[in-house]
């Protein structure tokens, strides 16, 4: 179902996904659904320029073409939320690596934008090889000034929640937003990070060195822990 009465016309697959998909906003807010299911007021505090009325639109929209769902969280939450349907799912890995992609204009970012840790961590780990995620089994937290994330395998494939993780992590991160967007760009390495102590690593050294190649970041070149 096309989700609105603008389309381009096109027996493409591309320009059918952009009939659904291609509307200002509706890729943020699959973005943050892509990251666990979200309550309406926490979709609209992380895109604070959308407007009540829009977002109302984009999810009516987003839901009318199957690719998210009305939820209600379990306990001790039960609340309605917004999760992603199995269509939706598949949407994730694809904008991780758009988000990958859009990384390398990172630096012409004004000060002034919205900056959450989540968002650079989703692109850094987009092409991160799911099977090998799997083979190193555990989650990896990060600590980004007041926030938290998580990533780590799923059936999925390689999943991102914000908030602590559910499990004692195997490698845990601790950094500002400044020098996560600096690795994230590649004007600083993990190992130089780490050297200047903007970049604190608590992982044994086997384990480290594994996140670092599943996760395809630079190496430290000494111990992590």
């Amino acid at each position: 179902m096309v989700m609105n009465a603008r389309t381009y016309g096109q027996n493409c697959g591309l320009a059918r996904a952009l009939d659904l998909l291609g509307e200002r906003w509706t890729l943020l807010i699959m973005r943050d659904l892509g990251m666990g299911p979200r309550r309406y007021k926490d979709l609209a505090s992380g895109l604070p320029g959308i407007g009540t009325n829009l977002l109302a639109s984009r999810l009516k929209s987003l839901e009318e073409a199957g690719v998210i769902e009305r939820i209600v969280l379990p306990p001790p939450a039960s609340v309605a939320a917004y999760a992603l349907t199995s269509a939706g799912e598949e949407l994730r890995p694809m904008l991780g690596q758009l988000a990958a992609w859009g990384l390398r204009y990172g630096a012409g970012f004004d000060d002034a934008d919205m900056t959450r840790a989540e968002w650079i961590i989703q692109g850094m780990f987009a092409r991160a090889d799911a099977d090998a995620a799997s083979r190193f089994g555990g989650v990896v937290q990060f600590d980004v000034g007041e926030e938290s994330a998580w990533i780590g395998p799923s059936a999925n494939g390689i999943v991102l929640r914000p908030g602590a993780a559910p499990t004692t992590p195997k490698v845990l991160l601790q950094t500002d937003i400044s020098t996560l967007l600096a690795v994230a760009n590649d004007e600083i390495t993990v190992a130089d990070a780490m050297k200047s102590g903007t970049l604190v690593v608590e992982a044994s050294a086997e384990d480290m060195d594994e996140f670092l190649r599943v996760y395809t970041l630079g190496g430290v070149g000494a111990s992590a822990s």
